[in-house]
């Protein structure tokens, strides 16, 4: 047989194995009509699909000396070219082409503005074909993008790395990262050299599947085999070492990165920071951030936020209100969630005060405030026996035309019970079902454990027994709501009823834990019945639970 019929059947077999991928994928994800239409360009000015994230790479083929303001002057430019005689060659349509593609968002558009070149008699070359491809895989169709790699071959045209790279990049994007392993292998069967981008695609897929070793592994690899990684990749792995909580192996990483002269960037940083905060190496990070500055690397809003919002949560409100300074002093403007963090902060601190100063400089500021900022001092307010400024604060959201959501309402809610205010907690409750929100197992706690302190055990169990009609719609009770009813049965000396609750627990799929034993077994003591108090001791060991001081005091 001769070299060329031999190619010819190497070509015949990929389109076939091109076509099962599609088919494949197809019988999987449905291609929805506007794709499939071809009528694209009258729905150009209505499109308003959000863009999928970008890739990182950007390949040389995108020529960034063509840009214009919007996608109208785009498609004004393209009219005027499409009806030049003669045409312009292919290479200005693709710079067209591409220039749309960087605006994010008028993928449609470009596939298409790609009909109407070949109407207009214009032949795609790969270059063309391979944006097509791009465009497909950003919009979460790869499968359409393999069909342009079927018609690539039919055309007798070479797919190159890029096309290669864009569909593997798309598939592992997707979630189909044993096709991308497959398209890998099938690239290098061709003779075609997977480059930086390739394995960076397939390292960054691994680590999303949880592969973080494998991925490791085959950067040693791809070193191994003349191609060098870069900083996305170190990064890419670094990012996931960290998520995997294996931070020394991340500075490991990081420190060889470095030392092999590659210069790591503010996403490199950003994971380090963020590993070692979740281990409170608070040192570390702050030499990091210092280390970021010494090389002109601007932290971003994403870097302060962070460090705010995990000093905050470790109680360390001080160096939050420096990281917050350094960051407007560094021309870092504060985002909602900045603010959102330091006022949480403030809040757990029982510095209301502070955290409604905080909220006043976030609108002056032109910081609109969210549903989160309104719950938070919300929040606030309460932890701080504040209620009626808490309400106030409540009515304003709405009169800002935010809705408020359940953590909202739970914490007034909530709020009211603790000051034995249980109409106005009832009547929140009400308004919380009236404006379409469903209450969850922290809200029906609160109210249940209302209603049993102040003694209403007969409104305490309607609202249990409303709990259960909604048990069908996945809201099923936990051991602290069937705890809170068992006790307020005990106090009020209804101990076979308590007992009964008990049981139930368990028949319900939620057995008692030590808490719910020792609950019971003080109301039994409290009401001199020693012996069935004995017996659920009992059984409380037998269980490997152990009686708290509350109980062994009796």
């Amino acid at each position: 047989m001769s070299a060329a019929a031999r190619r010819r059947g190497s070509e015949a077999f990929f389109i076939q194995r091109c076509h099962m991928k599609i088919m494949g994928m197809i019988l999987l994800s449905p291609i929805t009509s506007s794709l499939s239409s071809t009528n694209h360009y009258n729905s150009i000015s209505s499109f308003t699909s959000s863009s999928s994230s970008r890739s990182r790479y950007k390949h040389k083929n995108d020529d960034a000396s063509s840009s214009f303001r919007n996608i109208d002057d785009a498609l004004a430019s393209f009219n005027h070219m499409l009806h030049r005689k003669p045409l312009p060659c292919i290479i200005q349509f693709n710079k067209l082409l591409s220039a749309i593609v960087r605006m994010r968002q008028y993928y449609d558009a470009v596939i298409s503005l790609s009909k109407q070149m070949e109407l207009a008699g214009l032949s795609p070359n790969t270059c063309t074909l391979n944006i097509l491809i791009n465009c497909f895989c950003l919009m979460q169709h790869v499968d359409l993008g393999f069909s342009v790699l079927a018609k690539v071959i039919k055309l007798g045209l070479q797919p190159t790395i890029i096309t290669f790279t864009t569909l593997i990049n798309g598939l592992c994007k997707a979630g189909e990262f044993a096709q991308a392993l497959e398209l890998f292998d099938d690239m290098v069967a061709r003779g075609c050299q997977p480059d930086v981008y390739t394995y960076t695609a397939i390292i960054n897929g691994l680590c999303k599947n949880g592969e973080t070793a494998a991925a490791a592994g085959l950067i040693k690899k791809m070193g191994e085999a003349g191609c060098q990684p870069d900083v996305v990749t170190y990064s890419t792995l670094i990012d996931s070492l960290c998520k995997d909580r294996l931070v020394n192996e991340a500075l490991d990483i990081f420190s060889y990165m470095k030392a092999k002269g590659i210069f790591p960037t503010v996403v490199s940083y950003t994971s380090l920071i963020q590993g070692l905060c979740s281990f409170s190496r608070w040192k570390e990070a702050s030499a990091m951030l210092n280390e970021m500055k010494s090389l002109n690397i601007m932290p971003d809003i994403v870097i302060f936020s962070l460090l705010i919002d995990i000093f905050c949560k470790e109680g360390n409100v001080l160096e939050a209100q420096g990281v917050l300074k350094t960051m407007t002093e560094m021309g870092v403007e504060p985002n909602v969630i900045t603010y959102n963090s330091l006022m949480h902060g403030y809040s757990l601190q029982m510095e209301v005060v502070e955290a409604r100063k905080l909220f006043d400089v976030m609108i002056t500021r032109g910081c609109k405030p969210d549903v989160f900022s309104y719950s938070i001092l919300i929040n606030g307010y309460c932890m701080v026996k504040r209620i009626d400024e808490a309400k106030q604060l409540f009515n304003e959201m709405i009169h800002q035309g935010l809705t408020p959501n359940t953590v909202s309402y739970t914490t007034l809610i909530h709020a009211f019970c603790q000051l034995g205010k249980l109409r106005e907690a009832r009547e929140l409750f009400k308004n919380m079902h009236t404006n379409g929100y469903l209450p969850d197992l922290c809200t029906y706690s609160v109210l249940l454990e209302g209603f049993c302190k102040q003694g209403y055990l007969g409104k305490a169990f309607r609202l249990f027994r409303a709990m259960q009609e909604l048990f069908v719609q996945g809201l099923q009770p936990d051991v602290q709501i069937y705890t809170t009813i068992i006790n307020g049965l005990c106090k009020e000396g209804l101990l076979d009823e308590a007992l009964e609750a008990f049981r139930k627990m368990e028949e319900d799929g939620c057995p008692p834990n030590e808490f719910s034993y020792n609950v019971i077994i003080r109301g039994f003591l409290e009401h001199k019945d020693e012996s069935r108090a004995v017996q659920l001791i009992g059984e409380m060991r037998d269980k490997g639970f152990v009686a708290d001081e509350g109980t062994t005091a009796w």
